[in-house]
């Protein structure tokens, strides 16, 4: 169903989450679905889903190799907006543009942070 999703442009994502799910609750010890609800988190909340995802895959019983590359790129994605955040200027913006700012800020801050904690074994 992901995959119909990515290549016929079909609407399947809720299916496939559903899979997904279905697979953990036969073998819950498996990372793999895991690091494929990651996948289909895509960027939403600027990679934080994603993240939560790839990182229940690796402390898994049986983890998924590629779950660690997959965590390795949000995070430098994570630093690059970081740097990035740190230059723009948001006092002249309207309360509410603001608000969305910050969330972004606090976010990226965190996801940022997550990578400065993570242990550098692979």
């Amino acid at each position: 169903a992901r995959y119909q999703n990515e290549l016929a442009g079909v609407d399947t994502e809720l299916l496939a989450e559903r899979f997904y799910y279905q697979a953990l609750s036969v073998a819950p010890q498996i990372g793999m679905p895991f690091n494929q609800l990651g996948t289909l988190a895509g960027s939403k909340y600027y990679n934080v889903e994603a993240t939560y995802c790839y990182l229940r895959c690796i402390q898994s019983e049986v983890s998924f190799e590629g779950a660690y590359g997959n965590l390795k790129r949000l995070y430098d994605k994570a630093a690059k907006m970081y740097h990035q955040l740190k230059k723009c200027e948001t006092r002249r913006l309207s309360p509410s543009k603001k608000r969305g700012k910050d969330i972004k800020r606090l976010l990226v801050s965190f996801m940022y942070l997550q990578s400065l904690l993570q242990p550098k074994s692979r």
